[in-house]
């Protein structure tokens, strides 16, 4: 939903000059070994398990020859259910279009199922906006509190039909058509939930049964793991770490010292992302972009430090 094929391509166009494209587990096999590669080397990954992956991505991808990764969302595979952040943005939209105060709404629905509303009370103005308050809503609230609120939500202002069907997930037979083509499959949790703002034992848990689905169902060893939101903290490394996987990913430049190979940088790339001012693609800045040049290390949005009190495993 963020790019289109048209402009993957150009980017994998740009890529292909400079890079060496390879799997995930290549990759991952270089920096195990702290073994640097000759030149240049790409590893391309998707994330939340849309089903526009295998309508778009993957046959550009295959008739390139160009390997990849898919992480998934195990509870949503084939059900045919949008993402809890797609239905909350939505809503926020309705909401928004009537005239109703987003984030009273929200501590409305979020009292009515007998949950504290008070971090969505203490909303500033500036963001009563709907991509601001679903942001502050993931990065604050367990999910099932969300998804509680949402559903109260949902009663007042129904979705319109039809309105979330481009965002549909994967299936079963899509994601074993890919994996027997060699694409890689790693996990993205079980519901995609934004680990810090779980409780430990239920992160852990999203983790070993997201792992276990997907070893279950493609008879192989998942050792892959994306952060939902690129959002983790030394607890849940250690959470990942326990729940056995042996690489995972972000979306920012942090690298956990304890835990390298569970903090693997990943640059994000969407549709405007290197376009110049007359709105083309620009080689320059792509080559920022893939160099971080407008990026400081120092400057997550994300607080990697930030510890929460519980137990797992």
């Amino acid at each position: 939903m963020l790019i289109s094929a048209a402009m993957l391509e150009r980017h994998i166009e740009w890529l292909a000059k400079r890079f060496v494209f390879v799997s995930l587990d290549e990759i991952a096999r270089h920096l195990e070994a702290g073994r640097p590669f000759g030149r240049p080397h790409a590893a391309i990954t998707f994330d939340d398990g849309y089903s526009d992956v295998y309508y778009h991505a993957y046959p550009l991808l295959k008739r390139k020859g160009i390997p990849a990764a898919v992480f998934v969302v195990t509870d949503l595979i084939g059900t045919g259910r949008p993402q809890i952040f797609d239905r909350l943005y939505l809503i926020l939209k309705l909401l928004q279009k009537q005239g109703l105060q987003l984030a009273d709404s929200f501590s409305s629905a979020l009292r009515e199922n007998g949950f504290d509303a008070g971090p969505m009370e203490r909303v500033r103005t500036s963001d009563e906006e709907p991509f601001k308050l679903m942001t502050i809503a993931l990065n604050t609230f367990p999910q099932q509190q969300i998804d509680a609120a949402l559903a109260s939500l949902e009663a007042r202002v129904p979705l319109p039909a039809g309105e979330l069907d481009d965002m549909v997930p994967l299936t079963w037979e899509m994601i074993e058509t890919m994996h027997q083509s060699g694409m890689t499959i790693g996990s993205h949790t079980a519901s995609h939930c934004v680990l810090p703002s779980e409780t430990l034992e239920n992160a852990y848990a999203q983790l070993v049964s997201s792992k276990q689905t997907l070893e279950t169902r493609l008879r192989t060893t998942v050792n892959h793991f994306a952060y939902p939101d690129g959002r983790f903290n030394p607890a849940v490394l250690q959470a990942v770490n326990s729940a056995g996987y042996r690489f995972a990913y972000g979306i920012c430049q942090f690298r956990d010292r304890d835990f390298p190979l569970l903090s693997i940088p990943r640059k994000v790339l969407w549709e405007r992302s290197c376009i110049n001012m007359l709105g083309r693609f620009s080689p320059s800045i792509m080559n920022c972009q893939v160099q971080w040049l407008f990026d400081r290390k120092d400057q997550c949005e994300h607080d990697h430090f930030a510890r929460k009190n519980g137990t797992f495993a």
